[in-house]
């Protein structure tokens, strides 16, 4: 099955900064790290889930599969409306950077999902 180009890059990149995000939600909520007293467990651990929802979605992503676009689209959106707040209010330039990024990433794989590719247009 030869897979859209947009297809491909959305898949991954949404696997990739999926499983980075539940790596480091899992590890704040194991440590009891700072992250977590600032926010509370409850708002990391609506992450974690969101992010491992985000990782399934991927795969539906990955197979070209209608629930797995629109999941990942809600997911990502819903991470950024997160840390759209952040963005302003941020403690430290790096923390607003990475903030920044995860509304990037969103904007970004939202549009490769939502883009018709050349290949399906030429089909």
């Amino acid at each position: 099955m030869k897979r859209p180009t947009n297809i491909v890059i959305a898949a991954v990149l949404t696997a990739l900064y999926a499983l980075q995000n539940v790596v480091r939600a899992a590890t704040a909520l194991a440590s009891q790290s700072q992250d977590v007293q600032d926010n509370g467990s409850g708002f990391v651990t609506i992450m974690l889930i969101i992010w491992t929802v985000c990782l399934v979605s991927s795969y539906g992503v990955w197979q070209n599969q209608k629930w797995g676009k629109v999941l990942a689209i809600i997911t990502l959106g819903l991470n950024a409306l997160a840390a759209l707040p952040g963005i302003i209010t941020g403690d430290t330039t790096s923390s607003k950077l990475f903030l920044g990024v995860d509304v990037l990433v969103a904007i970004v794989v939202t549009v490769l999902l939502l883009s018709r590719s050349k290949e399906a247009s030429a089909a």
